[in-house]
């Protein structure tokens, strides 16, 4: 029910003559969800040529606004804890003092009843309010599936129960038995309104006078409410005294005292179940030089007369020792709390909070270590990444192409049959992003390495592999491609190809790599079919610290969602001397630093995991006291890193000793990072089975 486009067939009030602030040279970028409750602060705003305006969905807003493609944004409040360091517009909101029916949950049977709750894949703040409802009420443990809203609504019925949300719920919610109004329920739990979504932008860009025109559109929207019912009733074939009652009984546009008090409990609440962050927000500030007259426009209330609270929670003297004493007590951190950590932090503070809580999560002295082989059956790839020297090119008219190559089984067999007699436990089946080689050869090779090596965990391919075989790259498609895959065999897709999760920067250094976006939904299918996955990035590449943790906020809202990751490693970009891409943050320091930082966000992530393949043994050993707790795996092979000229190998004996020379006790692992048995494996191994293939076939 959304609309795509800003156009409106409201006539303007902005052109009527009054004294505005000057245009500044270049639009301000403002993005907003089209949703019934939004217009009113939107509809103006999407007009006025001051702004460079567009409708997108709320979480799209909300990635604009960190990666630096909007200036402002209206914002879910999750979304402003998760991003922390923004600023509000003073004035308006969109909230609900009480039942609000458009945030309600909806099922056949009463809700001691409900198995499983559907819920909304968009909604990051409705999910969180009807978690912190069902705790309130002894319900936690109801299970979340998060859905597209238009898929949610065939599969409520039995004991399975739906969050509906926004339009949906409002136009649906009334068909079903019973209905749970998470407005109203928050209004008995706390006293106070709750406040769904405010403007908000990085600090410096809310000036006097954008303040001053967010408010004024918005009192010139609510003006031309009788116009918003009429349109909306007529294309969407509703009732215009329901869509009356919705706006002007249901939704408070007014972000006063009250509404303050109940965002501020919610951030608390929210806060104290591990659900989001330490929100410290900010009202935009009057600048001391201003002239208030100048300000006014003609008619209207200076909107910076309006209620501000007399204490601003956050401010510069909240120090990132704050922010460290409160990630170490199990308290969620911001993006913006990461940035200050990064840029601010003492090392060895950091390294300190960062190997308690790697205690707390995995407790003892124990580190582990595994034994894999790298198996890069083909560097054959289409991709192109501007950071790699291991691929050639599938085009015969690029340099390089007939240096590629393609494994054959028995050359494959060689290699599988070492990792084997070597007692090694897990395969990383990785190469190029190969066109020449379909589903089939995956699917192939995997049911071989069940039936020949039974005892080998198969972590393959990359996200881009998987890509590579959805040309459509639809969820649906990836679901099915990674079906077959897991039916073939397939255990746990790898996470290397992450790099940065930012579209600027992928565009940059690997422009036919897929976009932030598919990497994304590739991981969320992984999780939708139970499997697990690792989760990397490699930094270096003349990213932003904002991209760096714009990517590592990107992995942890996925890891709430569906959690398929189970260990996240970070390393720097090396560049080989045929590369052009220059690198950055090289330092130990830094990586020591990223990997500190790593443990203490990502509290929803079990293991990080060393990377002294690119850092060597000693920084690898340092790295276990700065958050790490597994050492990684012993080399056979290895091509893509040695590609860049990063050579350091390892065998099991050594890989003890280094762990026990920093101060642990090693311990060897399968791939699900649980304790390796030689009894188990064994007995497993011998249950396998030679397969015979026909000589010098490649599937």
């Amino acid at each position: 029910m959304n609309r795509s486009d800003a156009s409106r067939k409201y006539i303007s009030r902005s052109t009527l003559s009054r004294p505005l602030p000057e245009r500044p040279r270049q639009k301000l970028k403002v993005v907003a969800a089209d949703f019934l409750n939004s217009l009113p602060l939107t509809i103006e705003v999407a007009e006025d040529d001051f702004f460079d305006f567009e409708y997108v969905v709320p979480s799209e807003g909300a990635r604009r606004l960190v990666e630096e493609e909007a200036d402002i944004a209206l914002l879910p409040v999750a979304a402003l804890a998760e991003i922390g360091g923004l600023e509000v517009v003073p004035g308006p909101c969109i909230g609900a003092n009480g039942r609000v029916d458009s945030v309600v949950i909806v099922s056949e049977v009463p809700l001691d009843k409900i198995e499983r709750l559907y819920v909304d894949s968009a909604s990051r703040t409705s999910v969180i309010l009807a978690r912190i409802y069902l705790e309130s009420i002894g319900m936690s443990n109801i299970p979340f599936v998060r859905l597209p809203a238009t898929d949610i609504l065939p599969l409520i019925s039995g004991n399975d129960a739906g969050l509906l949300i926004a339009d949906v719920a409002f136009a649906h919610s009334k068909q079903y038995k019973y209905r749970h109004d998470l407005g109203d329920a928050w209004k008995r739990l706390t006293g106070e309104p709750f406040v769904f979504a405010v403007w908000a932008a990085a600090p410096g860009v809310l000036t006097d006078e954008i303040v001053e025109r967010l408010n004024h559109r918005f009192w010139d929207g609510l003006a031309r409410k009788h116009q918003i019912i009429a349109e909306w009733s007529s294309q969407h074939n509703m009732s215009p005294v329901d869509v009356a009652d919705y706006l002007d009984e249901r939704i408070q546009y007014n972000l006063n005292r009250s509404a303050w008090n109940g965002m501020q409990e919610f951030f608390r609440v929210a806060s104290n179940m591990g659900l989001l962050p330490d929100a410290r927000v900010e009202f935009a500030q009057r600048s001391e030089r201003s002239n208030e007259s100048s300000l006014l426009l003609t008619g209207k209330v200076n909107s910076f007369g309006r209620w501000m609270p007399e204490v601003v929670p956050y401010n510069k003297s909240y120090g990132v020792d704050r922010i460290l004493s409160r990630a170490e007590s199990g308290r969620r951190i911001s993006l913006h709390d990461a940035e200050r950590l990064y840029e601010e932090a003492n090392l060895t503070d950091l390294g300190e909070v960062a190997h308690s809580i790697r205690t707390r999560m995995n407790p003892g002295n124990r580190v582990s270590y595994i034994v894999a082989m790298n198996l890069n059956y083909t560097n054959v790839c289409n991709v192109d990444c501007s950071f790699c020297g291991f691929y050639r090119s599938h085009d015969p008219k690029r340099r390089g192409h007939d240096e590629g190559y393609t494994l054959n089984r028995e050359e494959i067999r060689e290699k599988m049959s070492t990792l084997s007699d070597a007692e090694g436990v897990q395969v990383l089946f990785q190469g190029g992003v190969n066109p020449n080689l379909p589903i089939e050869y995956y699917t192939r090779t995997f049911q071989w390495f069940k039936q020949e090596w039974p005892q080998i965990h198969l972590n393959c391919l990359s996200v881009d592999e998987v890509l590579g075989l959805c040309p459509d790259g639809t969820p649906e498609q990836i679901s099915n491609v990674l079906s077959q895959l897991k039916e073939a065999g397939l255990d746990m897709l790898p996470g290397a190809g992450a790099e940065i999760l930012v579209d600027r920067v992928r565009r940059r250094v690997s422009r036919k790599k897929s976009r932030a976006s598919y990497w994304l939904e590739t991981m969320r299918q992984v999780g939708k079919l139970g499997m697990h996955a690792s989760v990397t990035m490699l930094y270096g590449m003349r990213e932003t610290t904002r991209d760096k943790f714009a990517h590592m906020a990107k992995i942890r809202q996925l890891q709430d969602e569906v959690s398929p990751f189970k260990v996240f490693i970070s390393w720097p970009y090396r560049k080989a001397e045929s590369l052009k891409l220059q690198a950055t943050d090289q330092s130990g320091a830094t990586y020591l630093r990223m990997q500190a930082i790593s443990r203490i966000f990502f509290d929803n992530i079990p293991h990080i995991m060393c990377s002294w393949v690119t850092q060597g043994p000693e920084i690898g050993q340092t790295a276990l006291w700065y958050g790490a707790d597994d050492f990684g795996s012993v080399m056979f092979e290895e091509n893509v890193v040695s590609a860049s000229g990063v050579t350091y190998r390892m065998d099991a004996d050594a890989m003890e000793f280094y762990i026990r020379d920093a101060g642990f006790d090693p311990f060897r692992r399968t791939g699900e990072f649980e304790e390796w048995s030689r009894e188990e494996h064994r007995s497993l191994q011998a249950t396998g089975r030679p397969v015979v293939f026909e000589p010098g076939i490649v599937y």
